[in-house]
């Protein structure tokens, strides 16, 4: 899928059915010599497996603390676009805009949009707002591609391969991520058996991290352990992870429910957050909260 570039001045809306997806395409049609900024809702982790980041300047919103975190507030993302395309000429990606609305409303969000649209539009840089399908409704999506209008699309016959970090070490490991890639993908989080202590290896470990990962899961706490000497603290480890996981499989059913009452917006932020497996047990009050209102 090849992603139609705004011009420069002009900003443009990506609406997908898959943010990271969509991502993947259009990071492989940027040039390593391209100025390129990222602000997005996916961690480094996720966006290291499509472009390599020491050639980007790139922004994770969230309210962890990190190296490269942006504390997700309209206000802390317009300054730092505005400061950006004072000079210069390149493109800026931004997604996570459905977040943006849960946590300050759709109105500040069409804002921004408005202010963007008129910042950028005596400069040399285009902008990309992605946006995910279902998180808007018909009319908040009118208003915001009536200031950023729709992205064009087009099939393209080229097979794109995706940076790979650690080189041909991980073949098998990417194979394997693509054969269980269709089947996970169709049903979302699914809720997988729990290895028993007898059958716990350091083969079985990687078989699950992978099969967690392909699910977007962001299970990096439980790596550490694929090097543990005593394989008791590792499926102790691991017993912690998997418990973390049933959690979040567990609240990203509720929110299919959740959905059906119309909060696409909130369903689709506390998704993200479900996958990194952090603020469960304050997700898991919200959602019932909003489910008995």
């Amino acid at each position: 899928m090849k992603i139609e570039i705004p011009a420069e001045g002009r900003v443009g809306s990506l609406i997908t059915d898959s943010v990271r997806e969509s991502f993947s395409h259009f990071s492989s049609q940027i040039s390593e010599s391209e100025n390129l900024i990222i602000i997005t809702r996916l961690s480094p982790r996720r966006l290291i497996r499509h472009i390599q980041l020491e050639n980007v300047d790139f922004r994770w919103l969230t309210v962890q603390e990190s190296e490269h975190s942006i504390d997700p507030s309209l206000e802390h993302v317009n300054h730092l676009v505005n400061t950006s395309i004072m000079t210069g000429n390149g493109t800026i990606w931004i997604d996570g805009l459905e977040y943006l609305a849960d946590r300050q409303g759709f109105d500040a969000v069409h804002s921004f949009v408005r202010n963007v649209v008129d910042s950028v539009g005596s400069t040399k840089w285009a902008i990309i707002l992605s946006i995910e399908n279902g998180t808007f409704n018909d009319t908040q999506l009118a208003q915001i591609t009536r200031e950023a209008a729709r992205i064009k699309r087009t099939k393209s016959s080229e097979v794109n391969e995706q940076y790979d970090p650690n080189g041909s070490n991980n073949e098998d490991e990417s194979k394997e991520i693509k054969n269980n890639d269709t089947q996970i993908k169709t049903t979302g989080l699914k809720l997988l058996t729990k290895i028993s202590k007898e059958g716990f290896t350091q083969k079985t470990l990687r078989e699950r991290i992978l099969q967690w990962r392909n699910m977007d899961l962001d299970v990096s706490i439980l790596e550490p352990a694929l090097n543990y000497q005593n394989p008791d603290d590792a499926y102790k480890l691991y017993s912690e992870v998997e418990e973390l996981v049933r959690t979040a499989v567990e609240l990203d059913a509720r929110l299919d429910i959740l959905k059906t009452k119309g909060e696409n917006a909130k369903a689709f932020a506390y998704r993200y957050r479900i996958r990194q497996l952090t603020g469960l047990d304050e997700i898991g009050r919200i959602v019932d909260t909003l489910l008995s209102e």
